[in-house]
């Protein structure tokens, strides 16, 4: 009797496993990347749309222009972390200053909205038209495009890159600010 051989791999079978492997990796990068994108869009509508609005055409498309709407900032590190708290009141809102004067919190307020961030990536810092931005912030980032690692540095602290600029959130979770990026970045 003869011993039978293990039979080599030709070229063609190892060609096939490469392809296999290569789909497999494909399916499984493409899977994350979907999954990193819906977390970066539930990331942004909790963190960001309140001031920012949505970055989506279609939203902006159907949107219909609301009435002026500002952001009541109550501002404790009893309970929230020195976090602000953030609730809509319409003007006037004496009876919402009053009752958040009563609780000795501190209070901010602010307009709703930043500049808008649809098509942020690849355009110019400042150059939202008819968004009030600060001097500061345009003698700091004049001339400085946005771009991934902008926004980072940018999220992950405003105040310490411009001082005195108009946007107080820092998102210290490098993950968060990237799947935020990422999101902005599919959203264009």
């Amino acid at each position: 009797m003869h011993a039978s051989r293990p039979t080599q791999p030709t070229k063609e079978m190892a060609r096939y496993a490469l392809a296999a492997l290569a789909v497999c990796t494909l399916q499984s990068t493409a899977g994350a990347q979907q999954d990193d994108l819906a977390e970066g869009a539930k990331l942004y509508v909790s963190q960001c749309k309140i001031c920012h609005g949505s970055v989506s055409a279609a939203d902006q498309a159907q949107a219909v222009p609301a009435p002026p709407r500002w952001h009541l900032a109550r501002l404790t590190t009893q309970h929230h972390g020195a976090q602000p708290v953030r609730t809509d009141v319409t003007p006037p809102f004496s009876a919402d200053v009053d009752a958040a004067a009563a609780t000795s919190d501190l209070l901010a307020f602010a307009p709703p909205f930043g500049p808008h961030l649809r098509k942020v990536v690849g355009r110019p810092a400042g150059a939202v038209e008819g968004y009030d931005y600060s001097s500061t912030f345009l003698k700091t980032l004049k001339g400085m495009e946005w771009n991934e690692a902008a926004l980072d540095v940018w999220i992950t602290n405003p105040q310490a890159w411009v001082p005195g600029v108009y946007m107080f959130y820092k998102q210290p979770d490098k993950e968060v600010r990237r799947k935020i990026i990422e999101y902005l970045k599919a959203s264009q």
